[in-house]
């Protein structure tokens, strides 16, 4: 049974050691862009345990290529959390140094705290400094190329791109791993990186199967992406693997393929390759990965939200058509009733009122088209109210959209 459903069965301890001894080991953008986030110890460590595997390291082309478009932004974020810390620290003091207010502490007290967030504040501006420099030479940056020198796989070409493309078109349709989370991102017609920038996932998946052809070896892939069309998750839980990754992998290179989150691999790592990993590191790791996956909820929550508003104005807008498909409907009839009034009129005037036929008939006439003109009047009203609603979901929307945009840039550089 485990032949033919290989995914559902988790590897045994022999297998693992197997993979651990043979395979390549390849990270996706993610993995190398916290390499950012980290403080310095937990860097180096990292830094160290790749070093020890880096005669089995390789790296997709769109993996390298994701780095460097993201690179710059992640840098730009990590400055703003210590511009923000800083302003929080500076806010704080403030508040607790005003004597005429709750709380209120003794003034021994509040130089101490003074003197400590003066120089946590320093502490934090060298730091935000660094950050700052490494726009231009950057260490991490020039350890990543060390670490992958060589060891980058060749870049598809546009045809290809866009064959995948297609063929991502009809996976995503069909919810088949992975990348189909990221159908809602945005394409650019620009030629380039954002022209595929949906497919990102399922192109590196296709360059890490046709790595694992070209070497006839396994891969374990290191990934920090949290969504389920890379992991099997279960009541919140992550299981492993989606199993569809692991059929697919075996199906077309008969090897074995298996994935790891950042803090369980350096952990295994530092076993397997007899490297140093402390306890803190891996919790820092840890934390990290547990923010982004909160982050990653947040962002859902918010295109749901967007999703909604969207749905109430395209019913707005139905409501709209109706509305005006009535009105046109209801004018025409009325036009068509005055008219009849008018000949009704005339009539009436030629008989001298002893038509009593021509009389009712004008009567009713004139009956009729008053229900129309109130009706008519009704959804004047209607859509002038449609229209109102129409235009404040509109608006809604366009500042719904824009804050989650600002907050989804923000969430998704510490994402990718």
């Amino acid at each position: 049974m485990k032949k033919n459903f290989p995914g559902h069965f988790q590897p045994s301890k022999r297998e693992i050691d197997r993979l651990w001894e043979n395979s390549l080991f390849t990270v996706d953008t993610n993995i190398l862009l916290n390499l950012y986030r980290y403080s310095d110890s937990t860097r180096n460590e990292v830094l160290q345990i790749l070093k020890a595997m880096k005669d089995r390291l390789w790296l997709p082309h769109r993996a390298a290529q994701e780095y460097f478009n993201n690179r710059l932004g992640v840098i730009s974020q990590q400055e703003k959390a210590y511009e923000e810390a800083i302003k929080t620290l500076n806010t704080l003091q403030s508040d607790l140094s005003n004597a005429r207010q709750h709380p209120f502490l003794s003034e021994k007290l509040m130089q101490k705290l003074s003197t400590v967030i003066k120089e946590v504040v320093s502490e934090l501006g060298d730091n935000k400094d660094i950050h700052a420099k490494r726009t231009q030479g950057d260490e991490i940056q020039q350890a990543i190329g060390d670490l992958f020198n060589g060891r980058v796989g060749t870049s598809y070409s546009e045809e290809q791109l866009d064959e995948i493309c297609k063929e991502g078109d009809d996976r995503y349709n069909r919810k088949i791993p992975p990348g189909y989370k990221d159908d809602g991102k945005d394409e650019s017609s620009s030629p380039g990186l954002a022209k595929y920038r949906k497919y990102g996932d399922l192109i590196i998946w296709k360059q890490v199967i046709d790595k694992a052809n070209e070497v006839k070896k396994g891969i374990i892939f290191v990934n920090d992406d949290k969504k389920e069309d890379w992991w099997l998750i279960f009541r919140g839980k992550t299981l492993g693997p989606r199993p569809e990754l692991i059929s697919e992998f075996i199906e077309k290179c008969s090897q074995n393929f298996y994935m790891y989150q950042a803090d369980r691999f350096f952990e295994f790592a530092a076993e397997h390759l007899k490297q140093k990993i402390t306890p803190a590191s891996v919790d820092e790791i840890r934390d990290l990965s547990r923010s982004d996956l909160a982050r990653q909820h947040k962002l859902i929550r918010l295109h749901e939200e967007e999703a909604m508003l969207r749905a109430r104005v395209h019913e707005v807008q139905e409501r709209m058509a109706v509305s005006s498909a009535q009105k046109e409907y209801l004018q025409k009839k009325v036009t068509e009733m005055e008219l009849w009034k008018n000949l009704s009129y005339e009539r009436l005037a030629a008989s001298a009122g002893e038509d009593q036929e021509s009389l009712d008939k004008f009567l009713e006439f004139k009956k009729n088209s008053e229900m129309a003109e109130m009706e008519l009047s009704r959804l004047h009203h209607e859509l002038a109210k449609s229209e109102r609603d129409y235009m404040m979901s509109q608006q809604k929307l366009a500042e719904f959209r824009q804050a989650v945009e600002q907050r989804a840039s923000k969430i998704s550089a510490t994402l990718r």
